[in-house]
Order: structure tokens, then C-alpha cells, then sequence
């Protein structure tokens, strides 16, 4: 009977817990737009800040034809080291963002940085900015990033291998950001309307 009555409180509890986890994912869902435009943005100038004809050595190396010992040299922005250091320090900055009210088009959340990344102006209208929303919170922005980084990792790191290693990046230095803002996040589904009216829809279930 014990074992019954506690197995009992035990399921309740879990069941209790459930709408809490729904929502957990409700608002990495309604984020994910906005997560992926600041991921995008905050590479993007990583990658801008670094010379693409600037080289880093491998663990590897080979002879050249003439006996003598090479270390062999690739771009620094195509490395593992700096890629890697990018993923794992992007939502490190989750910090600089707020949220700015909704998108008038996707009824999405949208977050801005509160400090421009490449020196333009920001427009921080306090009537529009809910840095006390305990339902749009720093830490739960910078969660929201970690997950759709994990998630997306492969993608992101494909895409920007391909745009750094592109003419107009290596000899114009045109930025990579527009166009990985169209094909990692504008193009995608969550960034669309209907996406949006899904959210709200299963919120209404809660």
C-alpha cells in the first residue's frame, strides 16, 4: 500500500510538472527567429574581424620535394580552433540582448543588442523594450541560443564555411551576414506567420 501511495504522489507530481516543460519548448519555439538572426549577426562580425588570408598550422606536416620538413598551414577562418571558439562563446552574449516587443509581420518575439556590434546607432525606445519580462528573461535567451546552436551546429558551420571561402568575403570583403541571414533563418519555416500561429495554438493547450 505504501509503495502504491507513493508511486501515486510520484506520477502526480510528474504530470503536475509537464505544462512547465511544454513551455519550457513554447519559448525556445517562439525565440528561435530571433535566436538565429543574433547567432548569425554575432559571427557574421566574428568573421569580419579576422583577415581571411591570415593562416594558422595544422597538427600535421610533410616533406617538400626537396627533403626539408613542412608544417602544413591553413586559413585561420576555416579551422577548427576558430569555429569552434565562435559556437562556444556566441550565446556568452546572450547578455547584450532584450527583448523588443513582437514582429509585426510573424507576431515573433524580437531581441536586439542594447550595444551595436559595429558601431552604428541603436534605438533602444524604452517604451518598447520588457527588460523586467520574466517571461522573456537574459538567462532564458541565453538557453534558448545554446539549444539552437545544438541543434543547428552542423548547418551554421556548412554555411559559413561555404561564405567565407566565397570570392566577394576573401578578396572584397563583403560581409557574410545578409546572406546567412536569408538561408539560416529568413528562408526557414520559423521565421514564417504560420509558424508563429502554431505557438500561439499550443499555448492555448497549456
Amino acid at each position: 500500500m505504501r509503495f502504491t501511495a507513493l508511486l501515486s504522489v510520484l506520477i502526480a507530481s510528474t504530470l503536475a510538472q509537464l505544462p512547465s516543460f511544454k513551455q519550457e519548448f513554447i519559448y525556445e519555439d517562439e525565440l528561435r527567429c530571433s535566436i538565429c538572426r543574433m547567432v548569425v549577426d554575432e559571427i557574421s562580425f566574428r568573421f569580419e574581424s579576422v583577415n581571411p588570408k591570415s593562416k594558422i598550422e595544422t597538427g600535421s606536416a610533410g616533406i617538400t620535394p626537396d627533403g626539408t620538413y613542412k608544417q602544413k598551414k591553413i586559413p585561420y577562418l576555416l579551422s577548427d580552433t576558430h569555429i569552434t571558439e565562435i559556437l562556444d562563446q556566441v550565446c556568452d552574449n546572450s547578455w547584450h540582448y532584450v527583448q523588443m516587443g513582437y514582429d509585426p509581420i510573424t507576431n515573433l518575439p524580437m531581441i536586439q543588442r542594447m550595444n551595436s556590434l559595429r558601431g552604428e546607432a541603436v534605438n533602444l525606445d524604452g517604451s518598447k523594450i520588457n527588460i523586467q519580462d520574466q517571461e522573456m528573461t537574459p538567462d532564458k535567451i541565453k538557453r534558448a541560443c545554446f539549444s539552437f546552436v545544438e541543434r543547428n551546429e552542423d548547418e551554421i558551420v556548412a554555411e559559413f564555411v561555404k561564405l567565407v571561402q566565397s570570392k566577394s568575403f576573401v578578396e572584397k570583403r563583403k560581409s557574410p551576414l545578409k546572406k546567412a541571414l536569408k538561408r539560416l533563418c529568413n528562408d526557414k519555416d520559423f521565421c514564417s506567420p504560420d509558424f508563429s500561429k502554431k505557438i500561439r495554438k499550443n499555448k492555448t493547450e497549456l
